[in-house]
């Protein structure tokens, strides 16, 4: 099978990018699983004024709950990557148009993170949380790997990308 010469590099290549930044989440995840609370102790900070340390003398219960809701958003997020991952490298890569669409809910579900934080009185003197940065991070990233990919989609039935 011939490659089309007019097919550039992103639409043949962008899925390995994007492959790499959903691996990010994942691993993302992954650290918020095995550290709980203390995985991004900026976040903590930034929305209670507290230091992980802090929340557990003030309350270890209120401690205990937060580091569930940590490990449990952790898992979410373990869930999702592997989820992306496995459409990104099979369907997506194989030019799937339902698996470019699908693709839509990474930088959909990255700017409804960063959005939930502008519904969130941060603390004055502590640093925004890493998330509410890194969510317009991955939304302008994954948005741009996707429209670099879409024309592609159609090149792909006539059997010109492999």
């Amino acid at each position: 099978m011939e490659r089309d010469a007019r097919v550039g590099y992103w639409p043949r290549h962008g899925w390995k990018f994007l492959l790499g930044l959903v691996t990010i989440i994942g691993l993302f995840g992954f650290g918020d699983v095995l550290r709980g609370l203390d995985a991004d102790p900026a976040i903590a900070a930034g929305i209670t004024g507290l230091t992980p340390e802090e929340m557990r003398a003030e309350s270890e219960a209120l401690a205990r709950m937060a580091d569930l809701q940590v490990r449990a958003g952790g898992l979410q997020l373990v869930v999702l990557g592997v989820l992306w991952g496995a459409i990104v490298a099979v369907p997506f890569r194989r030019h799937e148009r339902w698996a470019w669409y699908t693709m839509w809910t990474f930088p959909a579900w990255a700017l409804a993170i960063s959005v939930s934080y502008l519904f969130v009185e941060l603390q004055p003197g502590e640093p925004v949380p890493p998330p509410a940065i890194s969510g317009w991070v991955f939304l302008a990233l994954s948005s741009a790997l996707l429209f670099a990919t879409r024309d592609s989609r159609a090149e792909a039935s006539a059997g010109q990308l492999s």
